[in-house]
This record gives structure tokens, sequence and C-alpha cells, in this order.
């Protein structure tokens, strides 16, 4: 025995520990001290649970011991601590001996420290519980198939998508979450993905989208990822899968409202455009559109009715003539009390007679088979202008709170559209109006000024040069003189009518830049002389061939001539030059004047405006009309000043196509004055 002894002592594996009936050690070999920390000599005739003090780890041990004696299996593996207080995991196997009466002599156990094993196994199982706690709260569906296309794997993220329970679908065949119409294509996918090289991909590169089927039978948009796994020889498919709809409905909604932007601003004729949003309804919204306009009396006049299906087209047209009474009916009555947005979900046969404006609409609305509709106020700054009535006929689409949201922002911008144009056609109607008047004034007032300067230039005629005559002739200069201004200002209101209208009429020809310029010079030396100011010339040389009204330039030479004449001070000077520009002449009249303020810039070439309202020296319409002129001509004028040094206006002249001739500047050398 004691031979045995010696030699289990410095045994270092397995671990051996021999106990007497009453759970004293009796041996502890080398194998032990260097795991559990105590020496042989320190738990020599003590009993297990004494120097391991701790009283669950003692009762654990006092219950080994009693199951041993008792002739009874002990657990296979058991948690021993070491004297440092760390834990192990020790496989334990015994036996007991027995005195020939039966009764218990000694215990032999033999123990192998599993430690690593079990550290290794308890890491294993917290990450798988890890993954599962991450896979079961993913919003994503997360479905792994084996090789036969059974789903093995189904999270709460899937339950949420597709509607099953996770003790519905596993088991079953993926096709279940597949519309029909792809099932095959994707098995067909899925081989070819299992016997390539690729481990993971995105679905849906062999088609623009991919969709899942929900367990109430409604597909949805989605995107998705695969990978393959190989794990105990089998393949294992994992799929990650997002639910797009809504993402899929706001992409929808922009393309829908980028459309209908170009549509509004396409046309200004409210009846073209609400067509065109009918028709883009009945794309991305609808089954059929129907719209309503509120007529200025407050009648309401139905304009168009469009359906996606050309095969109700007649269906469609009947609907247009049905008369309209904003009394009758729940829905027309609703919308014009409440001006507010009718949602109804789901139509019914109650719902179809309540909006019914008589027994033959009622047929035709039954004839249409809503399943739902929208009823949008079209509201412009507060006032009703129409209502849009957007209808499902599919039993899968019932419209929601978000469709609503659409319709509401269809509603609105088909409203400003109807108010704008319905403003454009009153502002077109009163241009019509006043260039009418125009004409019938100009026309009036011309007679009489006309036969007032006759009468005038008779009396200078008539009245002899004496001294009594004198104040007649001076009287009938300044008549002659103010009828001239009046003559002006009324081509000049009828020049703006026809720039507003349909633009000015032009005598084209080629012309020399020279000779503009000359002719210009020729009107205002006269002029320039009696103000006190220089008139100079500077022109570049050999200056291409013009196509220009020859008149109508004289005229904007005109206008910015007088008003550098009216405002240079005596003593400064005027200076016309042209210059060529790529394919273009740039003219420019430039005085020494006191210059416009940065801020007034922009508002030069507007109608009626003056630097200053109180200045009664023009009616405000030369630059305006210099500007309508210049552009008829397909050119551009524009205005640089510094205050304090004078300001130039230019503007420019296309050269005349495949027609260039050198000349010299031609414009009379003038001497100062």
């Amino acid at each position: 025995m004691m031979d045995f002894d010696v030699r289990l002592l410095e045994m270092r594996e397995p671990l051996v520990v021999v106990l007497d009936r009453e759970g004293r050690v009796l041996l502890w070999n080398r194998a032990c001290s260097e795991l559990l920390g105590y020496d042989f000599e320190e738990v020599r005739g003590r009993k297990v649970g004494e120097f391991n003090p701790a009283s669950d780890r003692a009762e654990s041990a006092r219950r080994l011991l009693t199951q041993l004696l008792e002739g009874k299996s002990p657990p296979q593996e058991s948690v021993v601590f070491t004297k440092a207080g760390e834990r192990r995991w020790i496989a334990w196997s015994a036996q007991v001996s027995r005195r020939p009466d039966g009764t218990p002599e000694f215990v032999y156990l033999v123990g192998v420290d599993r430690t690593g094993a079990k550290l290794v196994e308890e890491a294993l199982r917290e990450s798988e519980a890890k993954f599962a706690g991450i896979v079961s709260i993913a919003l994503d569906a997360v479905i792994s198939v084996d090789e036969e296309q059974h789903i093995v794997i189904y999270n709460e993220g899937a339950e949420s998508i597709f509607g099953w329970r996770s003790d519905e679908i596993l088991g079953r065949p993926l096709d279940i979450l597949l519309p029909e119409r792809f099932r095959e294509i994707h098995r067909q996918h899925m081989r070819e993905f299992a016997a390539g090289p690729v481990k993971a991909r995105y679905m849906g590169e062999h088609r623009p989208a991919i969709f899942g089927l929900r367990k109430s039978g409604q597909e949805f948009p989605a995107e998705a990822a695969i990978s393959k796994l190989k794990v105990g020889g089998k393949v294992l498919f994992n799929v990650v899968l997002r639910d797009i709809t809504e993402r899929a409905r706001v992409e929808r909604d922009q393309r829908f409202l980028v459309e209908v932007g170009s549509v509004l601003a396409a046309t200004l004729d409210y009846q073209e455009v609400l067509t065109r949003i009918a028709q883009l309804a009945v794309l991305f919204l609808a089954d059929a559109c129907i719209i309503d306009i509120v007529e200025e009396g407050g009648q309401l006049h139905r304009l168009r009715v469009v359906h996606r299906e050309p095969a109700r087209v007649q269906l469609a047209a009947a609907l247009e003539q049905v008369p309209l009474d904003r009394n009758r009916g729940s829905l027309y009555c609703q919308i014009f009390e409440t001006k507010q947005p009718i949602l109804v979900s789901d139509v019914s046969a109650e719902v179809l007679q309540s909006i019914a404006q008589g027994p033959e609409h009622l047929e035709l609305l039954r004839q249409l088979h809503p399943t739902s509709f929208m009823g949008l106020p079209l509201l412009a700054h507060g006032h009703l202008v129409g209502v849009l009535l957007v209808v499902s006929t599919d039993s899968r689409r019932h419209y929601d709170p978000e469709d609503l949201r659409l319709g509401e922002e269809l509603a609105r911008r088909a409203a400003l559209a109807v108010d704008n144009a319905r403003l454009y056609r009153a502002a077109q109607q009163a241009v019509a109006a006043r260039d009418e008047v125009l004409s019938i004034v100009a026309h009036d007032l011309r007679n009489p000024l006309q036969a007032v300067g006759l009468a005038a230039a008779a009396l200078r005629r008539n009245v002899p040069q004496d001294d009594p005559g004198r104040t007649v002739h001076k009287a009938a200069e300044t008549i002659e003189r103010h009828i001239h201004q009046a003559n002006r200002l009324i081509e000049d209101l009828l020049d703006v009518a026809r720039i507003e209208k349909q633009g000015l009429h032009l005598e084209r020809e080629c012309v020399a830049p020279g000779e503009l310029v000359a002719g210009a010079v020729q009107l205002f030396t006269a002029a320039a002389s009696a103000a006190s100011l220089e008139l100079r010339t500077e022109l570049a040389e050999a200056l291409p061939l013009v196509m220009a009204d020859r008149g109508r330039i004289l005229q904007v030479f005109s206008n910015l001539l007088g008003n550098a004449v009216k405002f240079t001070p005596p003593g400064g000077h005027i200076r016309i030059g042209a210059e060529r520009r790529d394919s273009e002449v740039c003219f420019s009249v430039s005085d020494t004047g006191k210059g416009i303020a940065p801020m007034h810039l922009s508002r030069l070439f507007d109608r009626f405006w003056q630097e200053r309202p109180t200045d009664r020296r023009g009616a405000g319409l030369g630059l305006y009309i210099a500007k309508g002129i210049v552009e008829a001509h397909g050119g551009r004028i524009w205005a640089e000043s510094t205050l304090g040094r004078g300001t130039t206006f230019f503007f420019t002249l296309p050269v005349a196509p495949g027609i260039e001739r050198n000349e010299k500047a031609s414009a009379p050398k003038l001497a100062p004055r």
C-alpha cells in the first residue's frame, strides 16, 4: 500500500485523491497540489469541506461523498475551487473499496481538469446567445435556409415584416415568402449562387427590384443580401432582408411631385394643367381621377374624368356629362362647408349612395367599382376653386393617411396653378382691354392734335412778324412743341403695348454701325450745343455690318442721348462709341453726369420707373422701349455707372449673317462747344 501511495503522490496527472469513509484525505497527489494550490500536508487528515470552507462548497462535497458511499453514481463533472478561489471544472471517476462485511473503507477519486474546454464551451454558448439576441431583436428579417430551401432560422424582424410566426414557418419552404411569379427564377438564382465561388452578394443584381409576400397576400418591395456558409458539410444560406415599402413610397411620391411641377411649369392654361395632372394621378396614385371646378358664380362644373384603363373611356365620358349641384350629395356639401379633405378607405354601397347626384349618377359610380377614394378641395388663398376626386378601383389598394398627405400636396399645387392661370387670363384680358382702349384713345387724340397743329401752323403763316404778331408766333410754336410731345407720348404708349403683346415689327436691313452713329449725332448736335455739351464719337475700325431696323435703332439712340443731355451739367461731354465683340457690335453712350446709385441700376429699364418720382421731364418709358427694341433685334442692353463720374449705356446688335465690311468711322468731326 505504501509503495502504491508513493507513486501516486508524485504523479503530475491525473488528479488522484483517496478519502476515508468520513471524507478525510488520505492521499493527495502532486497533480492535485499543482492544480488546486494545496500541499498534501495541508490537507492530510482533513475533510474536503474544511479546507474549502465556503458553505456551499463544503455542502457540495458532503453530498458527493454521501452519494458515493451509498453506491450511487456521482456527477460526471463538478466545480472545484482552488486555494486562490479560482473555479475549476473537474471530470471525476470514482470507486469505493469495501470491507468483507460490505461497509465502505476507502473512496478513490481520479479526475481530469476540463477547465479550458469548459471555458470554450461557455464562450461559445455566450456568443450563440448574443447572436440569437441580436438576430431576435433586429428590425430587418434574418432568415436562414438549408440546401433544400427550408427555413431553419426566422427572427422577430421577419415575423414583423412577413406576418408569419416562427412556429408557423420553421421547416417550410422559402417559396411561401415569395410572390408566385418570382419563385422559379429565385430557385434558379439560388442554384447558381450555391455553385458559384461568390460567398455573399446583394440580391436583385439580376433584376431591378425584389419583392416579398406577406401572410396576408400583400406584396412589398425589399432589398436583401445573401451569404452562404458550410456547416457540418452542409451549406446554410443566410438572408438579411429589409422592407423598403416606406422608402419606395417616398421616392414614388417625390417622382410624382417632380412630374407635377413640370406640368405646372409647362402652361398657364388651367384646363390643360388640370387634365395633365389627372393623367399623372392615374399613373402614380389612382385608377380614376375626377376634376370639378368652381366657376366664378359659384356653380360646380365637371372639367375632366380620366381612367387608367382605355376600356373605361366611355364610362369616363358619361361621368363627365353628369350635371353637378354643390348642394346635393354629402361629399360636395361637406367639402364646401369645411374645405377639408375626405378620406374613405373602404367604399360601401351606402357611401356611393350618399355621394351620388341622382340615380343615373349612382349607376355610373357603381360601374366604376371604387374601393377607396379621396375628396381633395382645391384651395387657393383660402378660396375653394375646385374639387379633385382620386379613386382606387383595386381591391388591394386602400388609401391611408400617407396617401392623403400626398393628395393634399397635389391639391395644393393644382389649386395654385388654377389660381395663377385665372390671374394670368384676367391679366391678359386686362392688357387686351387696355390696348384696345389705348388704340382708340390714341386714334381719337391724334385727330384733334392734328387739327390743333394745323391751326398753329396757319397762325404762324398768316400772322405778320410785327410786335403784336410775335406773341402769336411764340404761342403757336409752344402749341406745336407740346403737340409734338403729346404725339411722342402716344407713340411711346403704343410701343409699350406692342412690346408686351406680340413684339415690335422690325424692318431689318444691313446697316453700317458708323451710319447709325452718324444719324444719332446729327439728331442731337443742336441739342448738345444748346446745353453747352461736347458730343464725341469713338468708333473702332473695320466694323462689320449689323442687321437692324434703322429707324428703331435711332429711336434707341434718341432715348439714350436724350437722357444724357438731360442729366449732364453744362461743360460736360457725351461720347458715342462702337466696337466689335465676337458676333456682335457693341454700341455705347457715355456721359459725365452725376451717375446713378447702384441700387437703381437694376430698375432702370422698368416701365414708368424714374429715379426721382417728382421728375416730370418724361413718362419713364424711354429706357423700357429701348430695351424692347434691342431685345427684338436679338441684342442686350445694360448700364454701368459710378456716382460723381457719369453713366455709360451699352447695347449690342448681331453682326449681319455672312456679311462683313471693313469701314472707316464716318461720323462727323465735331468741335468742342
